[in-house]
């Protein structure tokens, strides 16, 4: 009978792990398989941070698209519409972006008002007529005091001409 040391078994242990240990790994039962199709990316609405101002403007094919003010101070639904007014900036022109509103002087911008008139309805006052009003730029309007106001708040848009029906920043974006 032949005695072994304790490191002539130690070694004898990692040659046998060594050779079966890929065996092993190798041999666990699953199977490899092709790229399996899941769909298309998933589309994830992202906030701008703290409520800050979103104008909407509209692109050539006349669709809103969002535009955020992050370093805007004043983040009410004044504020947001006071920058909605002013027009689309440089980058925002160099996008292909406009306005379906009515081009106003500069010192007009400051001439909207926008307060609540109870939980969920916000009154946006505009220095200009309303009813023949695009509706896109109704959207515009509507889409960019809710931005700072909440989703589920209800905008009455009301120019020196008439008030139009409250109405909310839907899907029809």
């Amino acid at each position: 009978m032949t005695l072994r040391s304790a490191s002539g078994r130690r070694t004898a242990a990692a040659v046998a792990a060594a050779l079966l240990g890929p065996a092993l790994v190798t041999g666990c039962g699953i199977k490899p398989t092709e790229v399996v199709e899941s769909g298309a990316a998933a589309r994830v609405p992202v906030a701008a941070p703290s409520r800050a101002p979103i104008v909407y403007f509209v692109t050539a094919e006349g669709r809103l698209v969002p535009s955020p003010y992050p370093e805007y101070s004043d983040n009410s639904p004044q504020g947001s519409l006071q920058l909605l007014l002013r027009g689309p900036g440089g980058v925002e022109q160099e996008a292909g972006l406009g306005t379906r509103l009515p081009p106003l002087d500069a010192g007009m911008a400051g001439g909207v008002r926008a307060f609540f008139t109870s939980e969920f309805r916000l009154e946006a006052r505009v220095p200009f007529p309303v009813a023949a009003l695009d509706p896109l730029g109704i959207k515009q309007i509507v889409c960019t005091a809710v931005s700072t106001a909440g989703p589920t708040v209800q905008v009455v848009v009301r120019g020196p001409d008439t008030e139009l029906e409250p109405t909310r920043c839907g899907a029809g974006r």
